[in-house]
């Protein structure tokens, strides 16, 4: 496995997210005036018009599919600032702090610095974060991504245009202005969140690894389920069990080396 569980469950819920909201709009697609509502699901489903119907139903499943995936990121780095790992990074999503800070400025400090993350991607992951902030406070919010962000955005966006099928940087921010809502933003700007979530993993494990057997088995000791068995009289049945805590939690280190951790006590 060459992913924390915090990215598995990350990308599990946008996977779902983006597969419902596609189901959605393939779904709508179909609709006619002359459809009519399946009787099992004991609806009244009488559309003046359909195409308009249709129209703000699609809205809405996109609208939801950016706070749900929004959330998940948030939720994301929020569970991996507090593994024992992660502490001497210097970053955290939770600190205290920040509380008055928005989100997006949080997502957007947390991402800085990490490797292999470019600029583009961080100014897109903010921007769909404050288009969960247009959805969730409607016109109350007046969130936007910084002039000096738009004018990197804009001088980037042949290179944007060329690697992520043909998306439009421009396009995107006109809509975001005018509060139009499209699958093509929605699901680029998506991908700018996973390949963001997956910079951060590869750069957690890479912490992780590069620490000796008797350092991770340290760190692991200040997590309580951990703990619990470690604390069992020394028998095979605590060893496995200690075996499999690693494999579920932190299986990324492989047999070899979680087997050399657990011995290194």
């Amino acid at each position: 496995m060459s992913e924390t569980t915090y990215l598995k469950v990350f990308l599990d819920d946008i996977g779902h997210s983006v597969h419902c909201m596609n189901t959605i709009a393939v779904s709508l697609s179909q609709l006619t005036q002359e459809t009519v509502p399946p009787k099992e699901l004991n609806i009244s489903w009488k559309p003046g018009n359909v195409t308009s119907s249709s129209i703000n139903a699609r809205r809405f499943a996109i609208k939801s599919s950016i706070v749900y995936s929004v959330e998940s990121l948030f939720e994301y780095l929020s569970k991996i600032s507090k593994d024992s790992f992660w502490s001497g990074t210097g970053k955290n999503f939770n600190e205290s702090f920040k509380q008055n800070v928005s989100k997006a400025d949080r997502v957007t400090d947390f991402l800085t610095g990490i490797q292999n993350i470019e600029k583009e991607w961080i100014i897109l992951t903010e921007l769909l974060c404050h288009w969960r902030n247009k959805v969730v406070h409607a016109n109350s919010s007046n969130a936007c991504i910084s002039k000096s962000s738009k004018q990197y955005l804009a001088e980037k966006s042949q290179k944007i245009f060329d690697n992520f099928h043909h998306f439009d940087v421009n396009l995107a921010l006109d809509n975001f202005e005018n509060n139009k809502f499209t699958l093509k933003d929605v699901t680029t700007l998506i991908t700018m969140l996973i390949k963001c979530a997956r910079a951060v993993d590869a750069y957690f494990i890479s912490i992780v690894r590069s620490q000796s057997d008797a350092s991770i088995y340290e760190a692991m000791l200040n997590i309580d389920s951990f703990q619990s068995i470690v604390k069992q009289q020394e028998s095979g049945k605590r060893y496995r069990q200690s075996i499999k805590w690693v494999e579920l939690n932190y299986g990324f280190l492989g047999r070899d080396t979680i087997e050399r951790v657990i011995k290194a006590k």
